[in-house]
This record gives structure tokens, sequence and C-alpha cells, in this order.
């Protein structure tokens, strides 16, 4: 059974730097480079974009950013860089995350990686997955991602094989992605309206 778990994490170190007055900022991804020294992390940032990230940054809309940044290794991302995350979503002091599990072992095991790398960590909420979903956690986190890259919009403001690499995903694999669930959301649509 999938569970939902959402967990409260303190800041690391690469991001105390940043003005929480004025921003929002979403850690969308996690993923390790070779050898899991450094992590590419997809960051969505709403409010004034900082110099150091004008350069591996884009304007998606009025205010929102989406790049990513490269970390090195450090605590709470390299615990979570070994599960699915749905999305981190920092604050002045902490990180508030929704990690997608395989089960309370899985969660046991994800609390014993947090307590060895002696890192503090609150679980604020464990939901069972709802079978009645219609599209994957990953799937919904990649429309909205392509929803504000323009991916959708006519003309296209992307295309597919640009929001590709932006995702670190072959082109392929995304389309797969985005085509199975547009035909889950139209299927339940449909359904909903007795067609």
């Amino acid at each position: 059974m999938l569970l939902y778990v959402t967990l409260l994490t303190p800041l690391d170190e690469w991001i105390t730097n940043m003005d929480w007055t004025r921003n929002s900022f979403t850690i969308l991804d996690i993923k390790p480079e070779e050898n899991f020294s450094t992590f590419r992390l997809l960051i969505e940032l709403k409010g004034n974009l900082p110099d150091t990230y004008k350069e591996s940054f884009s304007k998606v809309s009025k205010d929102t950013y989406m790049g990513i940044i490269k970390v090195r290794s450090s605590g709470v991302i390299r615990v979570l860089g070994n599960y699915s995350i749905i999305n981190g979503t920092v604050s002045n002091d902490s990180v508030v995350w929704v990690v997608v599990l395989n089960g309370y072992t899985e969660l046991r095991k994800l609390l014993r990686d947090f307590i060895d790398s002696k890192i503090d960590v609150k679980i604020l909420k464990v939901l069972k997955a709802k079978p009645s979903s219609i599209i994957t956690g990953r799937q919904e986190q990649i429309l909205k991602i392509a929803l504000e890259l323009g991916y959708f919009d006519f003309p296209r403001r992307i295309r597919l094989n640009e929001l590709s690499k932006k995702l670190n995903i072959s082109t392929s694999t995304l389309a797969e992605i985005i085509r199975r669930a547009e035909r889950n959301i139209i299927e339940a649509f449909l359904r909903e309206r007795d067609l």
C-alpha cells in the first residue's frame, strides 16, 4: 500500500541564505549525481529571483521561476534522494516534505535513515493512497510543471524534448507519462458525465 507521508526537517546549509519574506521555494525533485556526492534539485521559486540563480532558472509565469541547481551531498537531501518525493516546501526555519513510500516498512527505513544521519525529523501526517486517484503523484507533478512551462499553450512555449531535458528524463518516457495522465484524466471526465 502506498503512503503519502508529510515530514518536517530542518533547513540544509545550502538554503539558509535565502530571503523568505518575499519568496517561496519548492523542491520538486531530487536526483543523485554519479557517486552521490552531489545532487540535482528541480526547484520552483516564486518571488524575487536571487542573482545567484539567474543563469540556471527560467521564468515560467509572473514571479515564478523554475530551474535545476546542484548541491553538495547534505544530510536531508542525501536521505530523501533515495525516496520518491512529491515536493519540499521551504520556510524560514524548516522544510515540509511530501514523500511517497511503499508501506510502513519503507517508512520505518526512512526514519532509520534520518536517525542514522542524526537529523531531526517530525512526521506531520501519514495518509494511505486512495485507489481512486486519477493520476499518479509523478504524473501530477510532471503535468503541473508542463503546464507552468507552457507545454499545453498554443502555440507551445516549450517543446517536449526541451521539457524532458529540464526534468532529466528521456523524451519517450516523458511522452508516455503525459499521454497516460491525459488518458486517465479524459476517461475520468467522461465517466463523470456518463459518456
